[in-house]
């Protein structure tokens, strides 16, 4: 059940109070512009996650059957942590929808849901940290594009180098993610 805080904010984002939104600005715009910052996003980035984030909530909770069960600080930061999660993607892979995603995270605020959001965004983030032709290899691989494919979209000699420069690329991958400190917080199978 939630608390008289989570509910007050919920009637003010609902009413439209100035006061009560502006306090859920003032006690949680710092969380939203670290997130946002943490993985490669700007002030500006982390200002319309958070308006964004203020809009979907207001629009599930018109919902009659809206019923939040954790503190309003956890669901709101995992609705950003979805909408930035959401625009990476875009910007990596195109247009993504993600809405369907989006909406089942936000219903089921389970641990296991946010566990596995959390190891998304590690792989995103050192995704982005690869260069551009392992970006470009990968997502292509991802995308069910044949070596072959590829090999011919990337200008490569031939379909065995690109499988090996895929095989560096996945390792370096996996090296990246594994050297981070947040892996070990995190239950890899």
């Amino acid at each position: 059940m939630a608390d008289s805080q989570t509910n007050n904010y919920i009637k003010g984002i609902l009413s439209g109070d100035p006061q009560l939104i502006n306090e859920i600005y003032e006690n949680y715009h710092q969380a939203i512009l670290k997130l946002v910052q943490n993985y490669n996003g700007t002030a500006e980035d982390a200002r319309d996650v958070f308006q964004e984030g203020l809009m979907l909530i207001y629009r599930k909770a018109q919902q009659p059957d809206f019923q939040l069960s954790s503190s309003f600080f956890t669901y709101f930061y995992a609705v950003c942590r979805n909408i930035w999660s959401n625009q990476t993607r875009k910007k990596s892979f195109g247009e993504v929808t993600l809405n369907d995603e989006m909406k089942s995270m936000i219903k089921d605020d389970s641990p296991i849901m946010l566990e596995q959001n959390e190891q998304y965004i590690l792989y995103r983030k050192k995704f982005l940290e690869l260069g551009e032709d392992c970006q470009q290899l990968l997502s292509l691989f991802l995308q069910k594009i044949s070596l072959r494919e590829i090999a011919k979209k990337m200008g490569l000699s031939s379909e065995g180098y690109a499988k090996k420069k895929k095989y560096k690329c996945k390792e370096k991958l996996i090296t990246l993610i594994q050297n981070d400190p947040s892996y070990k917080e995190l239950a890899y199978p």
